[in-house]
């Protein structure tokens, strides 16, 4: 295979991953939203956790995807996607908000990190299905 092939797949696979998570965080804070909605016993102090827990799911999830497209690297490929989709996602809260970058920054950088990593290497590792005939 060439080089501008494999990087191309690399590319795509990473695109795909940072697109993936961020759907599925759309989704999952529309539900999460819609619970909230819903009920009333969710204590307000808990959001920020929640929100940092679907964010680590999605990147796991993106990441996950763009290591099975990608086929190798699942390390760097996971840092990548959690990396980019944390700096997207701090850039959009800190031009919204008028908050600093504090503990809880750092909290969902280590789990989007961390996710991504994991995500990534599962996706590279996985087995394929074993079709009996």
């Amino acid at each position: 295979m060439s080089v501008k092939s494999d990087n191309q797949r690399i590319w795509k696979s990473i695109l795909t991953g940072i697109l993936t998570a961020f759907v599925l965080t759309l989704l999952l804070t529309c539900l999460f939203g819609f619970i909230l909605k819903m009920t009333s016993g969710i204590p307000y102090g808990i959001i920020d956790y929640v929100m940092i827990g679907i964010e680590g799911i999605s990147v796991l999830l993106g990441a996950y995807i763009a290591g099975v497209i990608a086929k190798g690297k699942g390390l760097v490929i996971g840092a990548v996607c959690g990396g980019a989709a944390l700096l997207i996602l701090l850039a959009c809260g800190l031009s919204m908000a008028q908050n600093d970058i504090g503990f809880l920054t750092l909290i969902r950088s280590a789990v989007m990190l961390l996710c991504g990593i994991i995500g990534g290497i599962a996706g590279v590792n996985r087995k394929e299905k074993v079709r009996i005939k």
